[in-house]
């Protein structure tokens, strides 16, 4: 009977493979491990013997006992110069086995021949050069980037009170290839300096505007920079939102000063169509173009 049950028609036939049909290459015959006793007691006997010659020391390569119970010195003693001991030999274990002791388990491994490792260490990796010492320009230029990255400028008298070389450092930075980046911006104040490849110029002018607190400045400055650059007149509005966040008092108060001041005479107001306060400079665009855009910046806004 076939192992999963009644051959159904259409299967090829069964064809019984016999030992003498394979060659010897491939033959269970040629191993001892496939060579079967046919008695079963037999058989159950020679696995007991072997496994008694195992745990006696008596065992030999194959797995046959030690034929007449020679002790493993005796047999160490007729195998052919040169041979290595037998797998089953004794060893520290085996004779503190026998002994009923126990043994050291550092003792075993001192005991062990020596091997060697198959498995050479790796080369150690080569240590990376050392970084070439930066420059003070260099560090100074540095520490100007991170601040730009927090969005922050860096005014020169805090840097001036932390350096006492300072001239010497900006002088260095300046003729360095590598900080080609770093710029400033003046304001009435002070001096401020950033990296223009983490922040952009037009940023850097208002947050120097927004760290000095000079309102009326600022918004003629920046009223100033959009009738040209857009060109565009600026809503109030615009400075309630960030970076300023400026209040309508506050705004109230700086054009009360723009009407006054000697140097924004050109700063102008205008009003919408639906009444929002619009500042231009008349330097750069006339009222009659300066309504037209707040109006259809207003329409823009009221249809989105």
């Amino acid at each position: 009977m076939s192992l999963f049950g009644r051959r159904k028609p259409g299967f090829s036939k069964e064809v019984e493979l016999r030992p003498e049909d394979i060659t010897d290459e491939f033959s269970d015959r040629n191993d001892p491990a496939m060579q079967r006793n046919s008695n079963p007691k037999e058989e159950k006997a020679e696995y007991a013997a072997r496994a008694q010659a195992v745990m006696d020391g008596t065992a030999i390569p194959g797995g046959a006992a030690i034929p007449g119970g020679a002790s493993p010195a005796a047999c160490a003693e007729s195998a052919p110069s040169g041979a290595e001991p037998a797998a089953g030999a004794p060893d520290l274990a085996q004779q503190a086995a026998a002994e009923g002791k126990t043994v050291d388990l550092f003792d075993y491994m001192d005991s062990l021949p020596e091997v060697d490792d198959p498995f050479p260490p790796s080369e150690p990796e080569p240590e990376a050069p050392p970084e070439p010492e930066r420059k003070p320009g260099e560090l100074l230029a540095e520490y100007i980037r991170e601040r730009s990255r927090a969005a922050q400028l860096t005014p020169r008298k805090a840097l001036e009170a932390e350096e006492p070389q300072l001239d010497e450092m900006l002088a260095e930075v300046h003729s360095l290839e590598s900080c080609a980046d770093i710029r400033s911006v003046k304001g009435s104040k002070d001096e401020y300096f950033y990296s223009d490849e983490i922040m952009a110029n037009n940023y850097a002018m208002i947050a120097m505007l927004v760290l000095e607190k000079d309102l009326a400045r600022t918004v003629a400055q920046m009223v100033r920079f959009n009738c040209k650059t857009y060109p565009s007149p600026t809503p109030l509005y615009h400075f309630m939102r960030s970076p300023y966040n400026y209040t309508k008092p506050q705004l109230e108060q700086a054009l009360r000063v723009l009407k006054v001041g000697k140097d924004t005479q050109d700063i102008k107001t205008v009003v919408s169509f639906n009444d929002v306060l619009y500042m231009y400079s008349s330097d750069i665009m006339s009222e009659r173009y300066a309504k037209a855009l707040a109006d259809g910046n207003e329409a823009g806004e009221a249809d989105f």
